[in-house]
């Protein structure tokens, strides 16, 4: 089996399981990848239903504080209905505040709600659950017992001013409530909230601020954005970024949105990413088989440098060694050549067999030239080439016609005359076996930029496209006898000592092949 044909089917071989593995490799990345996506999106479910049920709590303590503000206020309203029953001139109004209190506590049993009564001038009146108030009036009556009127005119004018700082504070957090009897005279009510309805709204608060702060330490499970959705303001964030509308947008995208009532008409959105677990094993595979193909084709290329060394070695030194043992042989048939020539041997016979002794000369000295930095000279190479055809004319089919273009013309370029010879020789022979010894060879000549180029034309049976890259391999023949060598040796001569190109420009099945020499102009 051809070496090539073996190395062919090796290569074919080889990319199918690089290619299984590739795809074995992805497929089993993406089913480890989609296993945990799902295992992410059941926890994402998992920790939205917790989320949700927060919020509901969140929500129901909102209502609850809601409905417990509404009931003081319904309370107070309570105490000021009860108020207007007196509607007559009182210059006491403790007692009627007694009675108040206690119609009061008969329907709602916490006492704790502050009140403070004025008149329509807001001069005031009375108060009820304002310990600080209660604790002045004790002490300006325990100096009025004392017999201590500078302090407890001190202590009356303390009184004044806490209560006016309350009437203040508290109208901005409840509307005071007007009382009207005796048909022109007015009284209002201001009062604050009770205690437990502060500690309700502590606890609200602390509640949000757990319910945020888990949102914004969620670092283990995915990056979190929630927002208002009503102000579009952003709540709590475990994500950083620049832009966080493009941030929502991505979110978006790639996953629907969480929507959470947190009661008083406010719904936070929550826009959340993939984990950067879940991203990094999608890409996993690729950056792996990256890795792995760079460090092959560095390898590649590495033994390939060290293998192509090894290659010109060997050739160089069987060239060399080639040359040397044709040298021997060789002089020796030049002095044979003599003594036929001094013992009257027909003269045509001893000059033919001079012509193949001059050749045999001149393939020694292509062999000592191949192991060896080339001396290029500048030369025409339409005589070159020219001068080959004559030689070889002479020993290939009559049937070949061999025929020039633009040979009229020089075209200069810096060539080994011995060496471009071997290649203007092997090109021809390639040529005429190709056509198996009868058809036409056109040498066409021109120049394209910088450089010439030379056509070998032949009308032989072409070379399969699936061949076009073997061609000028070591070993490649489609001969039963033949070693391969031509077409690698005249690309090795174009290529490595005239800095030129030898290829195939084009070839057609039972229409021929034309190879073209490129070589820059001298």
């Amino acid at each position: 089996m051809n070496i090539y044909s073996q190395k062919q089917r090796w290569k074919y071989f080889l990319a199918i399981v690089a290619l299984l593995i590739v795809i074995g490799t992805i497929w089993y990345a993406s089913h480890i990848a989609n296993k945990v996506q799902r295992e992410e999106r059941q926890k994402i479910k998992l920790w939205s239903q917790a989320i949700r049920k927060k919020a509901a709590l969140v929500k129901l303590t909102n209502q609850s504080f809601s409905a417990l503000a509404e009931k003081e206020r319904e309370n107070v309203k309570l105490w000021a209905r009860a108020e207007k029953e007196f509607e007559k001139p009182l210059t006491d109004y403790g007692f009627a505040l007694s009675i108040i209190q206690k119609n009061v506590d008969t329907i709602y049993t916490n006492d704790n709600i502050p009140l403070i009564l004025t008149d329509q001038n807001d001069r005031f009146v009375s108060f009820v659950n304002v310990p600080i108030v209660e604790d002045l009036e004790r002490k300006i009556k325990q100096a009025k017992i004392n017999n201590q009127p500078n302090k407890a005119s001190n202590y009356i004018v303390e009184k004044k001013k806490l209560i006016d700082s309350l009437i203040g504070e508290w109208s901005s957090i409840n509307n005071p409530i007007e009382i009207s009897y005796l048909e022109s005279k007015r009284q209002r009510v201001y009062y604050s909230n009770s205690k437990e309805f502060y500690d309700l709204q502590y606890k609200r608060d602390s509640l949000i601020q757990s319910f945020n702060d888990d949102l914004a330490n969620n670092t283990a499970l995915v990056p979190v954005i929630f927002l208002n959705a009503n102000s579009q303001e952003l709540i709590a964030t475990n994500y950083q970024t620049k832009n966080l509308n493009s941030s929502i947008a991505q979110m978006q995208q790639e996953n629907d949105p969480i929507e959470i009532d947190l009661g008083g008409g406010n719904i936070g959105t929550i826009y959340y990413f993939e984990s950067l677990t879940l991203k990094q094993l999608r890409y996993f595979p690729f950056v792996m088989l990256g890795v792995i193909g760079l460090f092959l084709v560095v390898a590649y290329l590495l033994f390939s440098t060290f293998r192509r060394a090894e290659q010109n070695q060997v050739w160089v030194g069987m060239a060399k060694e080639t040359a040397h043992q044709l040298g021997t042989p060789l002089s020796s048939l030049m002095a044979w050549l003599e003594i036929l020539k001094d013992k009257g041997i027909d003269e045509n016979s001893i000059s033919e067999m001079n012509k193949d002794i001059i050749r045999l000369e001149t393939i020694t000295e292509r062999f000592s030239k191949i192991g060896a930095s080339s001396k290029l000279e500048k030369l025409d190479v339409v005589q070159v080439v020219s001068s080959g055809v004559i030689y070889l004319k002479a020993r290939i089919s009559k049937k070949i016609k061999i025929v020039y273009i633009n040979n009229d013309q020089s075209f200069f370029a810096n060539i080994n005359k011995a060496l471009f010879e071997w290649v203007i020789e092997n090109l021809i022979k390639n040529a005429v076996d190709a056509m198996h010894g009868e058809g036409e060879l056109t040498l066409r000549f021109g120049e394209h930029d910088k450089n010439i180029f030379i056509d070998f034309i032949d009308t032989g049976k072409g070379v399969p496209s699936t061949k076009l890259k073997n061609v000028f391999e070591p070993g490649y023949t489609t001969k039963e006898r033949g070693w391969g060598l031509g077409l690698s040796l005249a690309k090795r001569i174009i290529q490595e000592h005239h800095g030129g190109k030898i290829f195939i420009h084009g070839s057609e099945i039972n229409k021929g092949t034309t190879f073209r020499i490129i070589l820059p102009k001298a």
